[in-house]
């Protein structure tokens, strides 16, 4: 992948530092000082925190001998069903007894004062986000092979690989943000299937007291790592995005090739709103400040 200035929108690999620079700089931009990004790896011990007040999120990407500590009364979403854990509202669970899981791809993590640190063993790749901590009750880890699959969006085909980490929480009617401020699905989205994934944006997000500039980031990962088939070993993932949807509909398109490792990141702002359709790609998908926005199909 090429670095993140080839295209209109920001685009990254986690192999190509430079591209990786300018999109963190570029997230930092559109959402203002409240969020922190980065892209880090680890190799041995390796203690994950955050700042006081604040909640990170760790979306694994690469990971090679990977475990994560966990000790009682951790909070967990997507329990194996083997390990000392009490399920008290699937898939929501709480550790019981100090152990060890393996940590895939996939995988998410957070850490906050209330949560404590992390402790992870063995190397990998995450991609960071740095939220005010609010009063949603992120959990340590998400285990993304462990969680049901909901079809629905861009993968609503029959038996589609799509499942929630970070599903939205609201509060109250009168919060359009709800409790977290970071949302993350997974969804393996396939022109091989019927429906197809959908061409579509989403508008900004009405904060407590203005717009919220709002963006999807994709994080794209290896099928091979959860067993799914390959969409043709000849054909490259992509995805398309349209520049001025609600203008012009899928008229002025712009297509970005994806593989394991690439970031792609749909802005939506008051200049200038971006729709996508992610034809082939096995993706992380980030919402921020949250899965709160309209969704909106793209008309020819």
């Amino acid at each position: 992948m090429s670095a993140a200035s080839t295209f209109e929108i920001p685009v990254a690999h986690i192999d190509d530092p430079e591209s990786i620079t300018l999109l963190v700089h570029k997230l930092k931009d559109l959402h203002g000082s409240e969020f922190d990004f980065n892209v880090q790896s680890w190799d041995g011990e390796t203690t994950l925190c955050a700042p006081p007040q604040k909640t990170a999120f760790f979306f694994v990407m690469r990971a090679q001998k990977a475990t994560i500590a966990l000790m009682p009364k951790d909070r967990i979403r997507g329990p194996s069903l083997n390990g000392p854990y009490h399920i008290y509202q699937a898939p929501w669970a709480e550790v019981t007894a100090e152990h060890t899981e393996e940590i895939w791809p996939g995988d998410t993590i957070a850490a906050n004062t209330e949560i404590g640190d992390t402790k992870l063993t063995g190397s990998g790749i995450y991609y960071q986000v740095t939220t005010p901590t609010t009063s949603y009750c992120a959990p340590k880890l998400a285990l993304l092979r462990n969680l049901e699959n909901k079809p629905g969006g861009c993968a609503a085909y029959d038996n589609a690989f799509r499942r929630e980490a970070l599903p939205p929480e609201a509060t109250d009617k009168t919060d359009h943000m709800g409790a977290n401020r970071v949302n993350h699905h997974t969804l393996d989205m396939r022109p091989d299937r019927t429906p197809l994934p959908t061409r579509h944006h989403h508008g900004q997000v009405q904060g407590p007291s203005k717009m919220l500039n709002h963006t999807e980031t994709a994080l794209v990962l290896p099928r091979s790592v959860y067993g799914l088939p390959e969409v043709n070993a000849n054909t490259e993932g992509h995805a398309l995005f349209y520049r001025n949807p609600l203008t012009c509909g899928t008229s002025d398109a712009f297509t970005v090739p994806v593989k394991p490792g690439s970031i792609v990141v749909t802005p939506s702002t008051a200049k200038h709103l971006y729709g996508h359709c992610f034809e082939n790609a096995f993706a992380m998908l980030i919402a921020i400040p949250g899965f709160v926005a309209p969704y909106v199909m793209i008309e020819d």
